[in-house]
């Protein structure tokens, strides 16, 4: 975690990500349960770097997704004791020459997927194909078989 310099209160902190303040101490304490540490001024009140107000915003993000908050806070948790961020992104996508370079490979990838999504769907065609031959191959031949087995009205009597 960095060490910023600016500091938000709870009241700023909701404010920020349009929650009520009481909320935003209720994710805290949950955070806090789960070992991520807060400053504290001298009136004991918690207060925010950016990490934090990044760690609230993805916990709300991930709890209007369905998640549970218990589920959310142990996963956020475990990114912040892997020090990994949930802020920043793997690549930088500011940068004109990576951004064109990861939409290409993004292309190459889209062209892989679609080519053998298609391949797929004509195995599958092929197959529903040789399915319904084999169904009306052996409808055709229940029938040959029941009309062998009738009994000529004449024989009924024998």
């Amino acid at each position: 975690m960095k060490n910023d310099t600016k500091l938000y209160s709870s009241k700023e902190v909701a404010k920020r990500l349009s929650i009520q303040p009481v909320t935003v101490r209720k994710y805290s304490q949950m955070l806090e349960d789960k070992g991520i540490s807060f400053k504290k001024d001298e009136k004991g009140w918690r207060e925010y770097s950016e990490d934090h107000i990044a760690f609230l915003e993805y916990l709300c993000n991930m709890k209007s997704m369905g998640k549970s908050l218990e589920e959310s806070a142990n996963h956020i948790a475990m990114l912040y004791r892997a020090n990994l961020s949930i802020a920043q992104p793997a690549i930088s996508l500011h940068e004109p020459n990576i951004l064109i370079e990861f939409m290409k490979v993004q292309h190459e990838f889209n062209e892989k997927l679609v080519a053998q999504l298609e391949k797929i769907e004509q195995r599958q065609m092929e197959r529903d194909h040789n399915l319904m031959q084999v169904l009306l191959e052996t409808q055709e031949a229940k029938k040959e078989l029941v009309a062998t087995q009738q009994k000529k009205w004449w024989r009924l009597w024998q």
